[in-house]
């Protein structure tokens, strides 16, 4: 499977890289808790609500162009020819 990442999630405080390859596991809330693993606290606290049962407030994720939101969320299935891309929510002028 494949992840990118943009924006300040690029940054060394989060992953340090522009994208990554692993294996797939069985669904987005597993991935989140392997991001938190690999890439520390501070992202894992932007991947999951507060109380870990969503998707966090500052996170977009797709997978392979969808959102996972309109998918099923941290239940969204993954295979490992998916294109999972992970993005901040971002605010600007």
């Amino acid at each position: 499977m494949k992840i990118s990442f943009f924006a300040y999630y690029r940054e060394p405080d989060y992953a340090g890289c522009k994208e990554t390859t692993m294996t797939a596991p069985p669904t987005l809330k597993e991935l989140g808790e392997q991001i938190r693993a690999k890439y520390g606290e501070k992202f894992g606290s932007e991947f999951f609500s507060e109380d870990e049962t969503a998707l966090g407030e500052k996170i977009i994720i797709l997978v392979n162009g969808r959102r996972a939101e309109f998918l099923q969320g941290l239940r969204t299935p993954l295979s490992d020819t998916d294109h999972v891309q992970i993005f901040p929510i971002v605010a600007g002028g």
